[in-house]
């Protein structure tokens, strides 16, 4: 059994909270056994803890194409081919394969929620209804892209994750990983500011377990892949969201503020691709990522 330790960050339950001296990454201890992650999202997750997730994507989906468009465009520069293959661990409903599906992309997705699962398989996307550790990867083939959104923090054995992904590309092949970017700067100056415990910590209160296994920021996640051989081509945030917080807008202490804040984030990013600045935003978000700021991170990195 892999070694786990180091300083404690916070205290709930039988859970701590570490800064691992042997990861390099902070999660949590002790890791759930792969039969509680199995149970909690094959029969809870869709079900309990976010049983809106995806009708509330499919109302903000122009904003979602959005986002997946620019992730499209850029993988699409560096890599040609009329055969061109991606592969989505943790594909959820399949919104992000869709889109590339429309592009002429050919795509599998491997998603362990039978709700997800079934909600792909009516849209046509092809999905393997399993845990990635669970799928024999010797039959999935080469990919020239593998993509994973929000899944790294959910997972027992990130670095397993990453090492079996390079394998399954090709030379040249490109992977995107999309993670919570916490424990980050100005989450700092929030918690001196507003006097904030760590409020990006995800415990479920209704179910009293840890939605979030790890925590990634631009440092420890680009450590993690350049360690696993990966050469990054490209770092970019999205928008950095306690900006918000810092102007007075309390989301986390007033919930119903997050579709106001969400709103004015698309507000805010729709001004630059009517403008045709797209690009701008772009090297603006690209500098945020330089900074250590913003919500998520988005790695690009090349096998």
């Amino acid at each position: 059994m892999k070694k786990h330790g180091g300083k404690t960050i916070r205290k709930y339950g039988k859970y701590k909270v570490i800064n691992c001296k042997y990861c390099k990454f902070i999660h949590i201890n002790p890791i759930p056994s792969s039969e509680e992650l199995e149970d909690f999202y094959q029969n809870e997750y869709y079900q309990k803890t976010k049983p809106n997730y995806i009708i509330g994507n499919e109302k903000d989906i122009r904003y979602q194409n959005y986002t997946f468009d620019e992730k499209l465009d850029f993988i699409e520069s560096k890599i040609s081919g009329k055969q061109k293959k991606i592969l989505d661990i943790g594909s959820g409903p399949g919104f992000f394969l869709r889109r590339a599906k429309k592009r002429g992309w050919n795509v599998l997705g491997i998603e362990p929620s039978p709700i997800a699962y079934e909600y792909a398989k009516k849209q046509k996307i092809p999905t393997v209804q399993k845990f990635f550790h669970e799928v024999n990867i010797k039959q999935l083939g080469k990919f020239d892209v593998i993509h994973m959104y929000d899944v790294l923090e959910h997972v027992n054995d990130p670095i397993n994750i990453l090492k079996e992904s390079y394998s399954l590309l090709k030379k040249g092949g490109i992977i995107i990983i999309e993670v919570p970017n916490d424990f980050n700067p100005l989450q700092e100056i929030v918690q001196k500011s507003y006097k904030k415990k760590e409020y990006w910590v995800t415990l479920s209160s209704k179910l009293k377990k840890f939605d979030h296994i790890n925590y990634f920021n631009f440092k420890s996640i680009s450590k993690l892949i350049e360690k696993i051989g990966f050469r990054i081509i490209l770092k970019e945030s999205t928008f950095p969201l306690e900006f918000f917080i810092l102007m007075g807008q309390d989301y986390i202490k007033n919930p119903k503020l997050g579709k106001k804040i969400h709103s004015e984030r698309v507000k805010f990013e729709e001004c630059f691709k009517n403008s045709g600045s797209n690009e701008d935003k772009r090297l603006l978000y690209q500098n945020f990522a330089k900074m250590g700021i913003g919500r998520t991170a988005i790695i690009y990195a090349k096998k």
